[in-house]
């Protein structure tokens, strides 16, 4: 259960964090306002604001890297539960 629950979100988060950067330049605003703080540098020069909310989550690189962690130390915790196929 814990494999499917970790996985599942790590899926969730990667499809979320690559398909809100694939699809910013169609509803983010190119200049800074009240609303908009969050400056998201893209290396063709082009500078995209966000509220810094979804700010936040865009520069959170450590969500994926901590679920997938954590899949590795529980698959090594519990490696002798594991059900290894046969051949």
């Amino acid at each position: 259960m814990w494999f499917t629950l970790i996985v599942g979100l790590l899926i969730a988060n990667s499809v979320l964090h690559f398909g809100l950067l694939w699809t910013v330049s169609s509803w983010a605003q190119s200049s800074r306002d009240a609303l908009h703080l969050h400056q998201i540098p893209f290396r063709d020069g082009v500078n995209y604001f966000v509220q810094p909310w979804l700010g936040w989550y865009l520069d959170a690189w450590w969500i994926g890297l901590s679920l997938l962690t954590a899949l590795v130390v529980l698959l090594f915790i519990n490696r002798d539960q594991l059900e290894r196929g046969s051949s």
